[in-house]
């Protein structure tokens, strides 16, 4: 009598077409969750370098005014030409960061970008997500550095700093 082993035999032939679309599923499952929250958190990442960007800047300019006898610098120009943007790095692109004069713009700057508002100062501190722009009083001697970053799949002010 010939009798057959179905452990075996089972073992041999390997998995039916059902039990591979199962496992095929269950990775695309995985995947359509897993994607968008690591997005989101190179976004987080992203955004903390934006964060220390804009305080390497303001410690920054403050160092460069104690070399100027107080005086801050006029412009994003002066800035640059003082040296104080050298080795900061939009995360976004690998670049040089761009500063430009004034409050950054979410709907016009792109994100990484940062902004200086010399001779003002915040009116009240800067809440990322739930402001959507800081609020500036002036004050002669103070400034604001504010940078972009991506929140909730959207360009945001993500940072606004004072000197105070």
């Amino acid at each position: 009598m010939l009798r057959i082993d179905k452990r075996s035999y089972r073992s041999n032939q390997g998995l039916t077409l059902v039990e591979l679309m199962v496992v095929v599923i269950i990775i695309g499952i995985l995947a359509t969750i897993a994607i968008p929250n690591l997005m989101e958190a190179q976004d987080k990442a992203k955004n903390a370098q934006i964060i220390a960007s804009v305080q390497a800047l303001a410690s920054n300019i403050q160092i460069s005014s104690v070399d100027t006898g107080g005086i801050i610098p006029e412009s994003s120009f002066d800035l640059d030409e003082l040296g104080t943007t050298k080795k900061i790095i939009n995360p976004f692109t690998k670049e040089p960061v761009e500063l430009i004069d004034g409050i950054v713009d979410p709907e016009q700057d792109p994100p990484g970008t940062l902004g200086y508002e010399p001779n003002v100062t915040l009116a009240k501190p800067f809440r990322a997500g739930l402001d959507e722009a800081p609020e500036l009083e002036p004050m002669m001697g103070a400034f604001v550095v504010t940078g972009i970053g991506i929140v909730k799949g959207k360009p945001s002010i993500v940072v606004a700093l004072d000197n105070g």
